[in-house]
């Protein structure tokens, strides 16, 4: 299996106000790893703009075991893990030095035309990479449809799309999209609240100076707390994505 791995160690302006690992973060250095795999394979973002293509998330699931702490080493981990069609996957994990898987995410992603921001056939260079993806077994699945989201709205809160939630295809990155749903909840939520699973689908890209509501709707259950999002543009007409995430109880708020 072709898997590039990368060891750091979990700084300051990684974690969260009780010392551990961010969502978003965590996002931001699965994205930092994926970059530099493809640049090693030729299939990176440079390459494929030069080409007036680039690559754009449609799908990311992520469950985390053991969010790391400040000062922690871990080693991150990527892969190209199969294509389909239009599709092409990486999957990602964390583990510690010791072999604790920590965390573990699978993604999906197209690469579009940039003039007419639509999809088109994966390049040769891609599909060459199944030939190593033979054999490999994905642990996670797809599971959010759109369509079974219930209705309804907890609370929401306003973003920007501000110049450092831009990439250099000159929209919001997709790990800004999951600071947004996210960090939507409430303070206390969040610091009672350990997230253990997080499904996202990217449906519309959000352009620079935008303004966008991150709806929010909690379930408590008996396993646990269940929140389902959408981002929306300001007008409530676009839904730029939808999510799903899961989390724990933990009494012993900072």
């Amino acid at each position: 299996m072709l898997k590039l791995s990368k060891r750091i160690t979990i700084c300051n302006h990684h974690a969260d106000v009780r010392g551990r690992l961010g969502t978003k973060m965590l996002c931001d250095l699965f994205n930092d790893v994926a970059n530099e795999q493809t640049v090693g394979l030729g299939v990176d973002v440079d390459t494929f703009n030069a080409r007036g293509i680039t690559w754009m998330l449609h799908r990311i699931r992520l469950r985390v075991f053991r969010a790391p702490s400040r000062g922690e080493e871990v080693i991150l981990e990527t892969w190209p893990s199969g294509t389909d069609r239009l599709f092409a996957f990486r999957d990602f994990a964390v583990v510690s030095p010791a072999g604790e898987l920590l965390a573990r995410s699978t993604s999906e992603w197209m690469v579009i035309d940039l003039a007419r921001r639509r999809p088109v056939r994966l390049p040769e260079s891609v599909s060459r990479m199944a030939a190593y993806h033979e054999g490999v077994t994905r642990e996670m699945s797809f599971e959010l449809d759109a369509r079974e989201l219930p209705e309804g709205v907890t609370g929401s809160r306003r973003f920007v799309a501000s110049y450092d939630t831009i990439d250099f295809n000159r929209h919001v990155t997709q790990a800004s999209y999951v600071g947004w749903v996210t960090h939507a909840l409430p303070f206390d939520f969040l610091d009672r609240h350990v997230l253990e699973e997080l499904e996202v689908v990217y449906e519309h890209e959000i352009l620079p100076d935008s303004e966008v509501d991150s709806l929010y709707l909690i379930e408590e259950r008996d396993e646990g707390v269940r929140v389902s999002h959408r981002v929306v543009d300001a007008s409530g007409a676009i839904t730029h994505c939808v999510a799903r995430s899961a989390w724990a109880r933990e009494e012993s708020g900072c």
